[in-house]
């Protein structure tokens, strides 16, 4: 224990934080973009029961996120709550290559949506409230996500596409070990005030038009988000492109982000919070509109690219305004909340709808469907600009 505190003490928190986000989001990167590739080439899955099994991450997130971060505030759990998760996460992902069946999948699929669900809303505020302890910019340490599933979804892309999906799950599985050396080493922060004091701080935050704009436009940006990251790679499929390229599509938007991530504080100083979003939401419209309009496998890119720099600047900007919103005591609580809005609620209604209407209407309906409502967050912002909320 000594040696680890040792070698923990020994790094900067910027680099404690940019080595979970490397790990943790290179994890993801190896299978979360071929999933649903899996579940139609191997599996024979519908787009309906796509769509149903995609709404069990974001219903788990509404279900336990918000009162699991809230037990990881109270006793100061939150290394702790985010250990065991992955490390139940990892196990699971080791059987997943067993299940043949839509039924069995749909368990699994429970399962590791219950265990994952607390896992980003408890890391995020974990390591925001550190870049603001330490002055440091929070998105140049979440930009190393980024590019850790860029290089894990490009790599794994093409190693899926070359020997197939036997290996992928088992790589996902090893790949949770190091994220749960890193996870240790962050900083679990100050505990929660006393119910006496907390509670009316708490309160507080439904008074505060900003906050609860800033959880409503996360909604609907997250309905656009959570349907693309479903239906991206079977519609590059779709359109004819092989697994190297549905990689590449994720690794190219991930890697969009950097830019965005890395520069969010500086255009937030410059720009201001309105600005500085209604970019981005713009970002991310453009981006589905190409979507839609997209014939060639090779156009996805382009888009994909135009969407990660909105998604980075989206991401980084709002953790950072509603941060600054919130009191570290309530800290994954609140993130929690947000995680609900635009990564819980929204895909719980949106991606029923989305694999209906892919299967109605074709993919490119999805991707329309995006774009009006990211367009409809631009009309809530703007009006919320007008009226003073975001002050």
């Amino acid at each position: 224990m000594t040696s680890i505190a040792t070698f923990r003490n020994s790094m900067s928190p910027l680099f404690r934080g940019s080595l979970f986000y490397l790990t943790f989001w290179g994890m993801v990167g190896s299978f979360m973009p071929f999933l649903n590739v899996y579940f139609t080439t191997q599996l024979g899955f519908t787009g309906r029961q796509i769509g149903l099994i995609s709404t069990f991450g974001p219903l788990m997130m509404v279900i336990c996120a918000m009162p699991v971060s809230a037990l990881a505030d109270r006793h100061r759990w939150r290394i702790r709550i985010s250990t065991f998760a992955l490390t139940i996460y990892g196990m699971l992902l080791l059987i997943a290559p067993l299940p043949q069946t839509f039924m069995v999948w749909v368990i699994l699929m429970l399962a590791m949506s219950v265990v994952f669900s607390p896992v980003i809303p408890i890391a995020d505020s974990v390591i925001a409230r550190m870049a603001v302890r330490h002055q440091l910019n929070y998105g140049t340490m979440r930009l190393w996500g980024s590019f850790g599933f860029a290089v894990m979804s490009i790599s794994c892309g093409a190693m899926w596409d070359r020997f197939g999906f036997w290996a992928m799950f088992t790589v996902a599985s090893i790949s949770v070990l190091p994220v749960l050396v890193f996870v240790s080493m962050l900083e679990e922060g100050p505990p929660r005030l006393e119910t006496s004091h907390a509670a009316p701080a708490f309160r507080e935050l439904f008074h505060d038009g900003g906050f609860i704009v800033l959880l409503i436009t996360s909604f609907l940006i997250g309905t656009a988000v959570t349907n693309s990251s479903v239906f991206d790679g079977i519609y590059m499929q779709h359109l004819g492109g092989s697994q190297f390229l549905v990689g590449l599509m994720f690794g190219f938007a991930a890697f969009s982000e950097l830019p965005s991530m890395q520069f969010s504080n500086q255009i937030i100083d410059r720009l201001g919070g309105f600005k500085t979003l209604l970019i981005a939401y713009g970002l991310i419209s453009l981006a589905f509109l190409g979507y839609a309009l997209a014939w060639h496998p090779w156009l996805l890119l382009l888009t994909a690219m135009l969407k990660g720099s909105g998604f980075g600047l989206f991401y980084t900007g709002t953790i950072r305004l509603i941060t600054a919103r919130t009191p570290e005591h309530w800290a994954s609580t609140v993130q929690a909340m947000l995680m609900t809005s635009a990564f819980g609620l929204a895909p719980l209604l949106a991606n029923p709808l989305g694999g209906e209407l892919y299967d109605r209407f074709g993919p490119a309906s999805v991707f329309w469907a995006g774009s009006l409502a990211v367009l409809i967050a631009m009309g809530i912002l703007i009006l919320a600009q007008i009226r003073g909320l975001l002050r």
